[in-house]
């Protein structure tokens, strides 16, 4: 058996496995290859920040990293800041004495403590309270976390690894977020991109889930069709590689057919007439606050909602599961209006936007006129940005 502590980093960086050969894909592995090749004695790097949308693959990346580390035999502490209450945060992360609270009979070491020698893993690290967030950095700058209702300072050896779906650098400039704790955790970055960046990988990742769904279930083997693969590419995945998995288990388990076809699949087509994929929007248009909770918003798909709801704002809004301000900030950014209506004109106060009533292509009128329709940006206000898609 060989020894963990005695593997190179070369060896583990080659061991450490991401699927896909996109650009965006070359460059993440080439980038976590250096990483894993530059642990000292001990496997302790600079905490590394994970940035991606939903369903990206944060987690597994943490997971992988720790599993290709020289800590791999150590603990991985998994904590999710959004699923633990506020009033009990504090104490799960850094621990108690015995008589800080009522009903804390005995001293209880924190997460940190738990993950010592190992790494831990603080998923939605953006939603950590303020409260928290300067001890936090105490933890990060000593490497010694103090306990609830306790008077010493107890030395950790942990490597730590937070990951976000949100624009930290926009949360602190909005002071939700402490900079020098971002600054702090950012010191390594690692970015996960979103499946519709990554081109024929889509492809790549559907046929391998396939496959593994039909052996897990103990099914005869299944393929795409060639509309199937059409659709899979021209789909925008909101919800990234999650969503791609769920639809790959729900078709192996509902479907007895050995080739899987685009009905079967149940996707909407996101093709425009001409068969060309949809219009995207470029990112560079869109407000980093606005990406970092969903995918880039296509003309081509906002198009078709409207058209299948015949151009009602209330359906077509209920349907995209956004307020209709959304909506209609959307309708203006891009361009969109009805046929033979006219085109909505930015007003140039900031964050407002006006234009005139929308017709119908027939000319009747619908009562789906507006003025002063703020964008997502400022009507998200604390709470975080609105955001079309599902």
């Amino acid at each position: 058996m060989v020894d963990d502590a005695n593997i190179s980093g070369e060896k583990r960086s080659q061991s450490f496995e991401i699927i896909g050969g996109s650009p965006v894909m070359v460059r993440l592995r080439a980038q976590v290859a250096r990483l894993l090749s530059r642990q000292i004695a001990g496997g302790r790097l600079p905490p590394i920040l994970i940035e991606g949308e939903t369903g990206t693959g944060k987690g597994l990346m943490a997971r992988a990293l720790h599993r290709c580390s020289m800590r791999s035999a150590e603990p991985f502490i998994d904590v999710d800041c959004a699923a633990i209450p506020d009033a009990l945060l504090e104490a799960e992360l850094f621990g108690y004495e015995r008589g800080a609270f009522t009903d804390a009979r005995q001293n209880k070491p924190g997460l940190f403590q738990l993950a010592d020698r190992g790494m831990i893993f603080l998923d939605e690290i953006g939603l950590l309270p303020q409260s928290l967030q300067a001890k936090l950095l105490k933890v990060v700058e000593d490497r010694r976390v103090r306990r609830l209702g306790g008077t010493q300072s107890l030395i950790v050896d942990t490597w730590i690894i937070t990951a976000t779906n949100e624009d930290l650098a926009a949360a602190t400039r909005a002071r939700r977020f402490r900079e020098d704790l971002y600054h702090r955790l950012a010191a390594l970055t690692l970015r996960m991109p979103p499946l519709r960046e990554r081109g024929d990988d889509i492809l790549l990742l559907a046929e391998r889930f396939l496959g593994r769904f039909c052996t897990q279930y103990g099914l005869p083997k299944k393929m795409l069709a060639a509309d199937a693969k059409a659709a899979i590419m021209s789909h925008p995945w909101p919800g990234n590689v999650r969503e791609l998995i769920n639809l790959i288990e729900r078709v192996v388990l509902l479907s007895d057919d050995r080739i899987v076809t685009a009905d079967l699949l149940e996707l909407s087509s996101c093709l425009q007439p001409n068969g060309s994929p949809p219009l995207a929007t470029p990112t560079q248009e869109i407000p980093a606050r606005l990406r970092r909770f969903g995918r880039i918003v296509d003309r081509g798909r906002l198009v078709q909602v409207l058209l299948e709801a015949d151009w009602n704002l209330s359906l077509a809004a209920a349907r995209l599961a956004v307020p209709r301000n959304t909506l209609r900030y959307w309708m203006v950014k891009l361009d969109v209006h009805p046929p033979g209506g006219p085109t909505p004109v930015e007003t140039s106060r900031a964050g407002e936007w006006s234009a005139a009533r929308l017709h119908v292509s027939n000319g009747a009128s619908r009562n789906n006129s507006w003025n002063r329709v703020q964008s997502p940006e400022k009507l998200s206000g604390e709470a975080g940005p609105l955001w079309l898609g599902p």
